[in-house]
């Protein structure tokens, strides 16, 4: 069982939002370079890639080998065997799910379901707070991504959410998910990421960046970044991620970057994509193979589902 007790004071996440294959990883990987971030990669999957399957953190090393991963289950929990990651698991699935988002931005659920909610959250705060204390970070930098997390934790005592919104062309995450895209080996249950269809992906790529558009519209603190802007013009992404958390921008706190290409010194981050891993000079290049790629069909229906948020994330001007 996962007992309720928390360290105490406020922590502030930096939570990366928006749709997989929208450049979320590379953007994850810079924000961490920024003095004061931390990132941990997608922590909502921290459980079934760390305790769970013990796959490798971006530092390389196995989950239960990792020096930072132990010192956080340590401060967390008093260590990972302390906890049944089965048994959480079982809770998020119950409570951070896209579901039961209407429910939550009502307030309306069960006694029974607020007391799930509430375990739910302090676990989650209790792990922010403890990556916080043993990085010596002020930000905690998680790429999980998901609607619902981001709905949680606007109302989880003791958490001060920030949401870094990052959007693509939707044609080239179709075209992105067009594609089996392999895997550093031990970092997932399989060697690739699998294919996805047109339907399914152009359909959550509106309802993802529209509940974000929501929430953001309803006061959540929200800067909004193109991959195809943060590919060319780091430096601009980088001011703003610094000014929706109110710190100062110096050269020193984008040192790391040279134009086009930025140096990393590494990561914990415990689940994400592939460019995780990475470590040292990084130039960065803009994909947009769906040009030649992706059938013109497809182009079409991807508009068709697509355009009012294309048209207003500049996608479609011209």
């Amino acid at each position: 069982m996962i007992g309720v007790a928390s360290t105490s004071g406020a922590v502030t996440v930096l939570f990366v939002a928006g749709m997989p294959r929208s450049g979320s990883t590379l953007f994850d990987l810079m924000v961490g370079q920024l003095p004061g971030h931390f990132e941990v990669g997608e922590l909502f999957y921290l459980w079934q890639a760390g305790p769970l399957r013990d796959q490798r953190c971006a530092c390389g090393e196995h989950f239960s080998a990792c020096p930072f991963w132990r010192q956080v289950g340590q401060v967390a929990f008093g260590g990972w065997d302390q906890v049944d990651p089965t048994e959480f698991m079982r809770l998020q699935e119950q409570v951070d799910a896209t579901a039961r988002l209407g429910r939550y931005a009502l307030r309306r659920f069960s006694p029974q379901h607020a007391a799930k909610v509430a375990r739910y959250t302090s676990v989650v705060r209790r792990l922010y707070a403890a990556v916080a204390q043993v990085s010596g970070a002020d930000i905690v930098v998680d790429s999980s991504k998901r609607p619902s997390t981001a709905a949680l934790l606007r109302s989880t005592p003791g958490v001060d959410l920030r949401v870094a919104l990052v959007v693509r062309d939707p044609r080239g995450v179709v075209n992105s998910w067009n594609r089996e895209v392999p895997l550093p080996e031990a970092t997932g249950p399989r060697s690739y990421l699998k294919r996805r269809p047109l339907r399914q992906i152009a359909r959550r790529w509106m309802t993802v960046n529209l509940m974000f558009e929501v929430f953001a519209a309803q006061g959540t603190p929200t800067v909004r970044v193109r991959y195809e802007d943060l590919v060319r013009r780091p430096d601009e992404a980088m001011r703003a991620v610094l000014a929706l958390v109110g710190r100062p921008t110096t050269a020193r706190a984008l040192s790391f970057l040279d134009g086009t290409t930025m140096t990393t010194g590494g990561s914990h981050a415990v689940a994400g994509g592939r460019i995780r891993m990475r470590t040292g000079p990084l130039h960065l290049r803009l994909d947009e193979a769906w040009r030649t790629e992706l059938p013109r069909w497809r182009r079409a229906v991807t508009v068709l589902v697509c355009w009012p948020l294309m048209r207003k994330y500049g996608y479609l001007s011209g």
